[in-house]
């Protein structure tokens, strides 16, 4: 193996310590870009009374926050907890779930106590030395003042300063379940109990959960989390090589933050691909250079999850070619709401770097499209209210994966100021498969940067 003194379990572990691409960071040392708003999470934190809903796009990073925010603020006698919405959770199984763990976590523990702390809720004892089950507790809360009971019973139990993350919080269909969190803030705030709650979700669900109770906004502060900073982007990557003693091309290290379009997830699972692509090497490296972000780039595109994928592949699988260089064009730019001339610009570009294409013309252009808006195309698209003729991703996360698509196969989407641009040569399998943050100042944005194989070929 390529890098000295791991074994193939060593080097995973020490990667998974270093980069998380499937589930949320912990600690800030590893939550890059983000000190700015993690600071002021925990600000809010110390309020007495206030919760922190942290929404977004999803894959920006929110959960991490979230959890890195709770680990700073929870007490050093126990975890915080962590519950998540679904599609088929409700009010009391959420709450039920998150007594569960204090609980089993006061149960552990109950050794250190002078004395142990039961809760009686309409008959049904909860404590320490009872055995109860999940369901017997979401049997028993009937109103959103037995859930305060509850909290307050967790309150004494689990530790000097709980906090829950509730993730995902807008995953929960029903939205008279939602809103029941709202009445839940405000009587805790009421009664002073000592517990405090994180939030993640998308805006819609902010203003739902505010909405459900006028005095919610008392409770609640909101913190909206953009895409990741450029930097941070490739710091994550440089910290990551800097782990196993190897350097980054500054070129590819420009390219992973061009085409994970600010999205952490993205640049954590190029970075993961790239760094086990040159563990697998038979010779030793001391950079990751073109071809690791060649070989990672297709693996993190063949790992990422289905349903992401699918909008994508109802696009583009057993549709005219030219509908692909359409798909790619509309993720262009940094800007995530664009206008369609500026749409059709792009896609004059993409053309052009594309063989044996033929120019739609701005009408053609433009019907399709619209098609994209269609569920038959995937949905990819949706028109703005109010502003003819802008559009949208409507799933955010999507045009990071359509960046890596385009990327894959030669095309390099970059934006209003084109960053440093390095040649790639690979081979196309594609059909198999609110202003963001701006390029940094000072990029070369006219100079193509060729790697040592283009020199060869002149």
């Amino acid at each position: 193996m390529s890098i000295a003194g791991y074994t193939k379990d060593t080097f995973g572990v020490r990667l998974n310590e270093v980069l998380s691409p499937s589930l949320p960071i912990r600690s800030p040392e590893n939550l890059k870009g983000r000190e700015h708003e993690l600071d002021l999470v925990e600000r809010a934190l110390f309020a007495t009374g206030r919760h922190v809903f942290v929404f977004g796009a999803r894959g920006v990073g929110k959960s991490s926050l979230a959890a890195t925010a709770a680990f700073q603020y929870q007490s050093s006698d126990a975890a915080p907890i962590f519950v998540s919405g679904a599609t088929d959770e409700t009010f009391r199984n959420i709450i039920a779930n998150l007594v569960m763990q204090a609980v089993a976590k006061s149960r552990t523990e109950s050794h250190k106590r002078r004395h142990s702390a039961s809760l009686s809720l309409h008959g049904l004892k909860i404590g320490t030395e009872t055995e109860v089950t999940q369901l017997d507790i979401a049997s028993q809360i009937q109103t959103t003042g037995d859930a305060v009971e509850l909290l307050k019973y967790v309150a004494d139990t689990h530790s000097q300063k709980p906090i829950v993350v509730l993730d995902e919080f807008d995953a929960i269909r029903d939205a008279q379940e939602r809103n029941k969190f709202a009445g839940l803030l405000k009587q805790l705030g009421d009664q002073g109990v000592n517990i405090k709650f994180i939030f993640t979700g998308v805006g819609s669900s902010v203003e739902e959960l505010i909405g459900a109770h006028a005095s919610a906004f008392r409770q609640l502060e909101t913190r909206e989390l953009p895409r990741l900073p450029w930097e941070a982007r490739r710091e994550i990557v440089e910290n990551a090589a800097g782990a196993f003693g190897l350097s980054v091309d500054n070129n590819v290290n420009w390219r992973i933050a061009a085409v994970s379009d600010g999205f952490p997830h993205y640049v954590h699972l190029i970075a993961e691909k790239m760094l086990w692509e040159a563990f697998a090497e038979d010779v030793p490296t001391t950079e990751l250079g073109t071809e690791h972000y060649q070989q990672g780039l297709r693996m993190a595109i063949e790992s990422i999850n289905v349903e992401l994928k699918r909008p994508y592949e109802k696009a583009v699988i057993h549709r005219a070619m030219e509908l692909e260089d359409v798909v790619w064009s509309t993720a262009d730019g940094e800007d995530l709401f664009r206008p369609l001339s500026d749409m059709h610009q792009s896609y004059r570009v993409v053309v052009g770097k594309r063989q044996d294409r033929q120019l739609l013309n701005r009408a053609k252009y433009s019907d399709l499209v619209r098609k994209l808006k269609a569920p038959g195309y995937g949905s990819v698209l949706e028109q703005l209210e109010n502003r003819p003729g802008w559009y949208c991703y409507k799933e955010k996360m999507l045009r990071g994966y359509v960046r890596m698509q385009a990327e894959v196969n030669g095309v390099e989407l970059s934006g209003e100021r084109p960053i440093p641009r390095q040649k790639m040569h690979i081979a196309s399998n594609a059909k198999t498969g609110v202003r963001g943050p701006t390029i940094p100042r000072g990029v070369d944005q006219n100079r193509p940067i060729r790697d040592d194989s283009d020199a060869q070929e002149e």
